[in-house]
């Protein structure tokens, strides 16, 4: 008799959990926002086709990944929509962004720096998480672009959390 061992995804309860406390609230307004509330923590988005990808474990998730990027296709990697055209900036790599507990914590991490930003532009309270949020998809302290829908998006979702 031969055991198949199955991938058992973690859910957004259980990874979020990884992120710090007053911060899970938001890490889950993420996580719901990027897997479109799949919370789906292997989740890949061919950025330049926008085709979604749920592979059933990490090593089918790294073979697209791999794939998409011999052809030139950046991909948002995970529950968190971590661009592998980030990584180098990032000093991270797929295997990290598809680690949720990871990815929950580095989230955070770039919430946080995103705010240190913020306040330097005069950002404050509220208003500066706001901004905050909206550079986590734009990469800018604005809501053009797509940040004002992403920023309500995350909140509506963050505004579930039963934590």
């Amino acid at each position: 008799m031969v055991a198949h061992d199955t991938y058992q995804a973690p859910t957004p309860a259980m990874y979020v959990a990884c992120a710090p406390k007053g911060w899970r609230r938001i890490a889950y307004g993420i996580s719901q926002t990027e897997t479109a509330k799949s919370g789906d923590p292997l989740q890949l988005v061919d950025t330049v086709t926008l085709k979604v990808y749920h592979p059933a474990n990490p090593g089918a998730a790294l073979a697209i990944i791999h794939h998409l990027e011999s052809v030139g296709h950046p991909v948002a990697v995970g529950a968190f929509g971590f661009k592998t055209t980030q990584y180098k900036a990032w000093h991270i790599r797929s295997i990290n962004a598809l680690n949720p507990c990871f990815s929950a914590r580095f989230a955070v991490k770039l919430l946080k720096e995103n705010l240190i930003w913020a306040s330097g532009r005069g950002f404050v309270g509220p208003s500066a998480l706001k901004i905050s949020i909206a550079a986590y998809t734009v990469g800018r302290l604005t809501y053009q672009h797509g940040g004002l829908q992403y920023v309500n998006a995350v909140m509506y979702f963050a505004r579930q959390w039963k934590g």
